[in-house]
Order: structure tokens, then sequence, then C-alpha cells
């Protein structure tokens, strides 16, 4: 199998880069990106010869569509805003396709090209890592498992042990934190202030206790359809620091967060391209540990029910990455290898929790050192 990671140099592609490259029945990996020399480093951390790099500019669609058509599958890392040309450019090129997750708003829109992607005879699945990703698989897994299904919550938390300002793209988190989340209730969809729906979450250690609000999530674009079975609320919420909240709130005050362009002497410039040129990358080797947590409610036979998934993920020794970049570029990997293999047969624009095969997802998570704890509860049968 010949398998190329778009932003295969970033915080969470060189970690898929990595586990296909340990991967026996992948042949080559192909780091396309457009940083040559950290895409070499990240080659050269493999410590394998399979890893090869290719300088990719995602705006040439032309070069994009080339270097697609020589390989068997495609593992997009590269950040969420360059997905709807990905996907575009994977139907032309009739590669099948994973990628990160689009913050919800750019999974909508790439939704509206399942029709296409079926025409093209190929599978694109959406949100391949931790959430988007696991968190959605483990939302449908669980509901599967009973007959009506309430609500379903995600929570997402980490800790940091040592002074990390952002461990993912801040792009995403601008989009995130300037928004607003989005949840599902009652049959609608309701767009709500950045910041909403704070609560205290106690995660597995050593997360332990962690602040959290609504995120603007992907999932929420596919889960309230995918479980059905009468769900009245699906929602996410992610963990956050004060300083989180005042750094944004600052930077909305200043303007920096507008996207309508500027000009600069000769230059056109919105303030948020300007602030994101300005901010250094996520900060991969972050000593921090991260947890997710799954909630379904819902009934069974009768009874009311509830089944909990968790996680939780410490710093990676031995590939000396955060848990969060591990927790995102492992899944990543898995799915997209199943891809290659032909095990995910359905064609078209899916969410990871119809397509992926859960039970051989979970063991192949648990290869890697990713376990996952279920407990059920279930009360005396409803009147």
């Amino acid at each position: 199998m010949r398998i190329l990671v778009l932003g295969g140099a970033g915080a969470m592609g060189m970690v898929a880069v990595r586990d296909l490259a340990e991967s026996p029945e992948v042949s080559e990996v192909i780091i396309g990106d457009a940083n040559v020399e950290k895409a070499k480093e990240v080659a050269e951390w493999t410590g394998t010869e399979k890893v090869s790099v290719k300088k990719v500019d995602i705006s040439n669609f032309e070069s994009l569509t080339s270097v697609m058509k020589e390989v068997d599958t495609v593992a997009n890392a590269a950040p969420y805003h360059l997905n709807l040309t990905v996907t575009k450019a994977a139907i032309y090129a009739r590669k099948n396709l994973t990628d990160l997750g689009g913050v919800y708003y750019m999974t909508l829109k790439q939704l509206e090209l399942n029709n296409e992607a079926k025409n093209a005879d190929i599978t694109v699945v959406l949100g391949c890592g931790l959430a988007p990703g696991v968190a959605d698989i483990l939302a449908k897994h669980g509901a599967d498992k009973l007959d009506k299904v309430g609500e379903v919550h995600i929570w997402y938390g980490d800790r940091s042990f040592e002074p990390a300002k952002y461990k993912w793209s801040f792009r995403t988190i601008l989009e995130e934190y300037t928004k607003g989340p989005v949840v599902y209730e009652n049959g609608e969809f309701k767009s709500l202030p950045p910041f909403s729906g704070k609560q205290l979450v106690e995660f597995p250690a050593p997360v332990g206790e962690r602040a959290c609000c609504y995120a603007l999530y992907s999932g929420l674009a596919t889960l309230p359809y995918t479980i059905n079975k009468g769900v009245k609320k699906v929602a996410c919420s992610m963990s956050y620091t004060q300083e989180d909240e005042l750094r944004i709130k600052v930077l909305n005050e200043l303007g920096l967060t507008k996207t309508e362009p500027i000009k600069i002497g000769e230059i056109e410039i919105s303030p948020r391209e300007f602030l994101l040129r300005c901010v250094p990358p996520p900060d991969v080797k972050a000593k921090d540990a991260s947890s997710l947590i799954v909630e379904v409610k819902g009934e069974k036979d009768g009874c009311s029910a509830k089944i909990r998934y968790s996680l939780v993920q410490k710093f990676h020794e031995t590939y000396n990455v955060s848990a969060i970049a591990y927790l995102t570029g492992v899944p990543l990997s898995i799915v997209s290898q199943m891809l290659a293999k032909g095990e995910i047969k359905e064609k078209g624009v899916l969410p990871p929790e119809t397509a992926v095969p859960h039970e051989s997802f979970f063991k192949e998570l648990a290869k890697r050192g990713i376990t996952i704890n279920e407990t059920v509860e279930r009360t005396l049968k409803l009147v």
C-alpha cells in the first residue's frame, strides 16, 4: 500500500506518518507538505526508508491531483479550511480519502459532495481523529446497543504538565471560539455564543477535573441522523482555561479575528490571516494527558440505560509527542489503512460512525495502547 499524508509534517500528521510507516502492510508513506524541510525531519524521525517527501501546494489543484494519482489512499492532516479543496481533488483523482474533520461548517460543505464521490466510486471518511473520530464511533456504538436514545454527550479534556499555549492548529481554535458552538436539541440545531455551556467535568486521572464549554464540533453535522432512535440532544464540550477565554476576548476587541481584508500598503490581508501568520506552530512535544468521555442515555428492554465510554492517554514517550497528537494521528492512520485494504466498502462522503467497522477499529486502537473503558447502568423498568 502506498499512502499519501497531506500535512504530514504537522503535529497530528507526523504521528499518522509514523504509525503508517510502522505497519508491515504499508510499503510507502509519502509526506505531501509545503514545508519540505520539516517534512524531511519527520521522515528521518520515523527511522525508516519507507517514508518519502514531496512538496505539495494544496492550492494548486493540478499538482495536488497529480500526486494523489500515484497512491492507493490519501490521508488529509492539513488545516481544516483546506478540506473542501482536498475532497474535490480526491473525487477528481478517484482516490479514497480520510481527514481530521471540518469544524462543523466545513463538514456540511463536504457532505454536499456525497453523490459526486459515489459517482467517482470512492469513499471519503470525514473526521478520523479523536474528536471528531473515536468519539463519534463510540457514540454510535453505544446507541446501537439501546432501543431508544435520548441524549448523547461528548466531553474532551486535557491537562498540560508544563507551559504549552497550543497543541493543535490555532486556526481551529479561532474558528471554535469566535463562531460559537452548535448543539442539537429537540430536533433543532442551535447556535450559541462562544464559551456557552460552562461546566466542571471529572475526567480519569491524571486529567482530573476540568472546566469545559460547548464546542463547534464536526460530529454534530451527522450524529443526530446516524444515531436517530428519537435522540433529543447531542452536544460536545471541550476543556478550556480562563486564559483561553481572555485571549480570544482581547483579540476580538482589537479586531484581529476579523476576516474582511484590509489594505496595508500594496498588500491586502485580513486581520485574522495576519494573526495566523504570527502565531507559532502547535507544541507537538507538550507534556500532557488527554481524556475522552462519551455518554449515551436512553432505554433498553423498557429500562432506563446509560452507556459511558472513557479513555485517557499520557504524553507518548516513544514518539515524544503530546497525548492529543498521538490520539489524533493514530486513528487517521488506522482508518486510512482500512480504506486501502478495502475493509470499508460503502462509497460516498461518510462520517466515521457509519463508515468505520467499530470492533476492528477498537482492536487496532488497543494494539497501540489506546484502551477504552465501558460502563453500563440500568434502572427499574419504566412505567
